[in-house]
């Protein structure tokens, strides 16, 4: 590898005396060094694995010393010699590398992105964790290339992650890496992406005491987490200090109600006899399919939207069955209820992934208008 000291600095020229009123000239210092190294390892064997590791750690030490952006030929070299270290073809040099840069700011963006990159974790792991050198455009260029699930989760682990980052790993599909994220506190993450993080919590519970703890949860997903009756994620919402008495209040009150759903002598109803006794009651509204949805009963649901939508039970099973967004917000429109039920319907009773769901307009009014949603219904046969 002689070939990295093509260009070495001169460094045996004699200084000249400086006057005792001259600036020092750190610089000149620096360049000795890098020489210094540079010829060291070249006659102790740059094709022993050992030397090259030692190379490497040596050069970091310097990185923070030399003029940044490779402003002069001593930079220019050192840099060139750390690129060639990040592709050497032994494990052992390039986690030797990684592991004296990972802490360095100024560390050169393409050797630290080369790194970030590497099939091996031992490599790559420490980069993607700490290098604060690594810019979110690498980050986020990783996390679209769907990488191992140890990349994903040690990204997650960064100490300062931007809601862009936040949003990229969340939509990664990869659980352990997302619940990292919702842990991490030094994670920005914008309230869409938690919202779409709360309606996924249905299928991982764990998520929701991590959600529960997260700072400035908006009121609102505070109280959708509290649909889920997981007491200990309820205590959680309960010992907030930034919720306010009227706040804590509800989550109870909201908790309370879904125990007596699940409590109450009708419980042992068949799901449908239930939903036709409180239909004839005049009571099957959203908080009953709320409570419902909240122990996860779909029979309830289906027949729910049955009887309130009046179509054949066949037809409420083959839209809901179809993942459809459009087809499930036009029933439940046609059910007389609201947006948000539609939304909490396409996440917990037809599957539909958050990405995939039609979301509200303005924050609670329906995205399609009535011959649209009429439209999509007609696919399924249902009439005005």
């Amino acid at each position: 590898m002689d070939y990295l000291f093509a260009e070495s600095p001169d460094t045996t020229a004699p200084a000249s005396p400086a006057s005792p009123a001259s600036p020092a000239q750190p610089g000149r210092s620096v360049a000795r060094q890098v020489g210094d190294v540079l010829v060291e390892s070249r006659l102790a064997g740059m094709g022993d694995a050992d030397v090259r590791s030692t190379l490497a750690r040596k050069l970091c030490r310097l990185l923070p010393d030399l003029p940044p952006g490779g402003a002069d030929t001593v930079s220019t070299v050192a840099v060139r010699a750390l690129e060639q270290l990040a592709r050497d073809h032994v494990v052992r040099v390039r986690e030797a590398l990684a592991t004296a840069i990972k802490d360095i700011a100024c560390a050169p963006p393409a050797v630290v992105a080369t790194l970030a990159r590497d099939v091996e974790r031992s490599v790559a792991e420490p980069v993607l964790r700490c290098c604060a050198a690594l810019s979110d455009e690498d980050l986020l260029d990783i996390v679209a290339a769907a990488p191992a699930g140890w990349a994903l989760s040690a990204i997650a682990r960064r100490h300062s992650i931007g809601a862009a980052l936040s949003d990229a790993i969340a939509g990664s599909g990869h659980a352990e890496a997302t619940g990292i994220l919702l842990d991490n506190s030094g994670a920005v993450i914008a309230e869409p992406t938690l919202e779409s993080l709360v309606e996924q919590s249905a299928h991982h519970p764990d998520w929701r005491e991590k959600l529960s703890r997260r700072p400035a949860l908006p009121r609102r997903l505070a109280m959708r987490l509290a649909d889920f009756v997981d007491l200990a994620v309820v205590e959680h919402l309960r010992r907030r200090p930034d919720f306010d008495d009227a706040t804590v209040a509800e989550i109870a009150a909201t908790t309370r109600r879904r125990i007596d759903w699940a409590e109450a002598p009708e419980a042992s109803e068949s799901p449908e006899r239930r939903a036709v006794r409180l239909h004839r009651l005049g009571k099957l509204d959203e908080t009953a399919l709320g409570d419902a949805m909240s122990w996860n009963e779909a029979g309830f649901v289906r027949a729910a939207l049955t009887l309130r939508a009046r179509v054949a039970p066949e037809v409420v099973d083959l839209i809901l069955d179809a993942h459809d967004p459009q087809a499930v917000t036009a029933l439940v429109w046609r059910a007389g209820l609201s947006m948000r039920c539609a939304m909490q319907i396409q996440a917990r009773a037809a599957g539909i992934h958050p990405r995939a769901m039609l979301n509200a307009r303005q924050g609670s009014g329906f995205p399609l208008s009535p011959a649209e949603m009429a439209r999509h219904l007609e696919r399924y046969g249902i009439g005005p």
